[in-house]
């Protein structure tokens, strides 16, 4: 992308030499040669990045960023002097300057930052993309709520949803649809149109965690060539979701406690701490009062988030919404693997209502992708469910037992029933049962049966791959971590509620 480049600078001499040295770079360049010009230019046609002069004649840098500010104008502004203190600095980064760089001939400092500056304007042009697709896909009259205890939460939803500033607390079993409800939050309300960025807690080490939060500045350690926006500051305006802060270490506790209450970020490396406008949202399937009284959680972050709690039911307390919930997942994975499975059928409706989903939703998603994957007519049946779902064969064919565990509930007795039953049909239900059992994660599963993930990806497809080492079929051959797709992202599957 090239980015267009508005530069405002009184010297004449140094507003050529620079637009020159932009224009090598591969910017686009407008200039301007006093604050005045410079707004007129904003207001007709506005740039991607604005590059100011700090002292200028009339109206000065700082007098422009703020016209800038006031116009809600969301450009990236470096802002140049010839004479850098800290007070200018604050001052340019308290009005929401991207960067603050001293005027210098060769200029390596200077191009840095619009390179940063451009990766930021990047950056937010997908999130504002992805944050169109994402807003009607949890638009609010899309949740599911059937059952009572889903058309109370839809309630607390619609209520809080307006209000984006205070911070809400949710509150749920794992897969329960926690981070769902927090888009939901997020895109039905007056910031719907910013960034919405999930921080998964337990997976950031701890050492890493105030630079991919806060960002950092060039030189601040090993390896830190240039300045990093962290995660808070590319929501700005937006929201930021806490995922799993049960599992947060509680040193990291007392920055993020810091953080929430002051809403100002220091990057790691850098001066003053600068003003962040985002709300925070926090989830955890842990229990924040059983954790604050074992010493394992702040007590001043838990009542921090603990303006409004939202606890999400789990699926076994929502049977009304099982069926429907199963129907758009159906859809949802049929689209993704190009089949023309229709519905489910009755029976199949009851086994799915009386299971009692230990893994909530995401449970739901994944038993609903797997039974589409095995299903090669127009609606799923009991038999494309796992055994311990207590699922029957396949229509047309006699009731075929699917794999059973043996009392060292590590063994599965496989059944085969001589003149009725197949060995791609016993296969079929194995895979499944371990599929299952390893909570839809296809490496794991591939594991347990011995083989790589390549071969079990082949067998679900119905193909048949050569046993060998050649192609991968050792134990020690195994492929990345992950389960099945749940829908086309993760994050939409695992969420709906």
């Amino acid at each position: 992308m090239i980015s267009n480049v508005l530069l405002v600078e009184d010297e004449a001499s140094i507003r050529e030499a620079f637009a020159l040295k932009f224009s090598e770079k591969g910017y686009m360049v407008q200039t301007a040669k006093s604050g005045e010009e410079g707004v007129d230019i904003l207001r007709s046609s506005p740039p991607d990045i604005l590059v100011l002069d700090m002292v200028m004649p009339g109206m000065s840098g700082i007098d422009l960023l703020k016209e800038v500010r006031a116009a809600d104008l969301d450009i990236p502004v470096i802002v140049l002097t010839a004479r850098g203190t800290i007070k200018d600095a604050v001052e340019a980064m308290r009005l929401g300057a991207f960067d603050f760089v001293t005027k210098s001939i060769d200029m390596d400092e200077l191009f840095l930052s619009l390179s940063n500056a451009a990766r930021f304007l990047a950056l937010s042009r997908e999130a504002r993309y992805w944050t169109g697709r994402e807003s009607g896909r949890y638009a609010l009259d899309r949740m599911v709520s059937e059952s009572q205890a889903g058309e109370a939460l839809r309630r607390q939803i619609a209520d809080l949803a307006e209000n984006d500033r205070v911070t809400v607390l949710l509150q749920g079993e794992t897969g329960s649809g926690k981070e769902y409800v927090a888009k939901v939050l997020h895109y039905n309300g007056p910031s719907g149109d910013r960034p919405f960025i999930e921080v998964d807690c337990p997976a950031i080490p701890s050492e890493l965690f105030e630079s991919e939060l806060f960002g950092y500045e060039k030189g601040s350690f090993t390896g830190a060539t240039g300045r990093r926006i962290g995660l808070v500051e590319l929501a700005d305006g937006g929201t930021v979701l806490l995922d799993e802060i049960g599992d947060l270490p509680l040193p990291l506790q007392a920055k993020l406690l810091r953080v929430i209450e002051e809403r100002t970020i220091r990057r790691v490396g850098g001066g003053a701490p600068f003003p962040v406008n985002v709300r925070f949202m926090a989830a955890t399937h842990r229990d924040l009062r059983v954790a604050v009284r074992e010493g394992r959680f702040r007590e001043d972050l838990f009542y921090r988030l603990n303006v409004v709690t939202l606890t999400i039911p789990p699926l076994r307390e929502r049977r009304e919404d099982i069926v429907p919930l199963a129907e758009r997942f159906l859809h949802q994975s049929a689209q993704t693997f190009r089949k023309k499975i229709l519905r489910i059928s009755p029976a199949a409706q009851r086994l799915l209502r009386d299971y009692s989903y230990p893994g909530n939703i995401r449970e739901l998603s994944n038993l609903v992708e797997r039974a589409v994957l095995f299903c090669s007519g127009s609606q799923l049946e009991t038999g494309h469910f796992p055994a311990d779902l207590g699922s029957v064969g396949l229509p047309g064919r006699s009731s075929a037992p699917s794999p059973i565990l043996a009392e060292d509930s590590r063994t599965l007795v496989v059944s085969y029933r001589m003149g009725e039953d197949s060995l791609e049909g016993v296969e079929r239900r194995l895979i499944s049962d371990i599929l299952a059992r390893a909570g839809g994660n296809k490496s794991r599963a591939a594991e347990f049966l011995g083989i790589s993930r390549w071969a079990l990806d082949r067998r679900l497809k119905g193909e048949r791959p050569e046993e060998s080492k050649s192609a991968g079929e050792s134990g020690n051959d195994q492929g990345p971590e992950g389960g099945i797709p749940q829908n086309p992202s993760r994050r939409t599957a695992s969420g709906q509620t």
